[in-house]
């Protein structure tokens, strides 16, 4: 089942220029595939199946990238570039290495904590004891309200 909708995918191309009859199943399969094999380095991606599970932010960018190679397919010239389609596809690359380095919260993921900043108690190296490589480790050394 595809992770996008016709209409996502439309919105990114001009409709005097470029109308999606369908959205063809291998193309996209390819897309969604390289898209999310990327996010699952951040994201458990496995619950993503369709539109209704798949967080908005990754279907905008399979919709986008999607878009991108439809548009670059249908006016691809030998040797040339084509702008929108390379800046299109330039946009959703930044999306992506933005959800992957925790710029961008998948917000629809309840308890995410990807890219945010972790405090104790939750960080663990207030946990351990310290090493010889690491002697900044361990419990603290003095807290608040202690007199020395």
């Amino acid at each position: 089942m595809a992770r996008i909708s016709l209409q996502e995918a439309q919105a990114w191309l001009e409709s005097t220029k470029c109308t999606l009859p369908s959205l063809e199943a291998d193309l996209l399969s390819q897309i969604e595939v390289a898209v999310l094999a990327r996010i699952a380095a951040a994201y458990d991606v496995s619950g993503w199946t369709s539109t209704s599970n798949t967080p908005q932010i990754v279907r905008t960018c399979i919709a986008m990238k999607y878009a991108a190679w439809f548009y670059r397919r249908q006016y691809s010239e030998e040797g040339g570039t084509n702008e929108y389609a390379d800046m299109l596809d330039k946009a959703a690359e930044a999306l992506i290495q933005n959800i992957i380095d925790g710029t961008i919260i998948v917000v629809e993921i309840p308890n995410s904590t990807a890219g945010l900043a972790v405090f104790y108690p939750t960080d663990a190296s207030s946990a351990m004891d310290p090493t010889s490589d690491d002697m900044s480790l361990g419990p603290p050394a003095f807290t608040v309200g202690r007199t020395f």
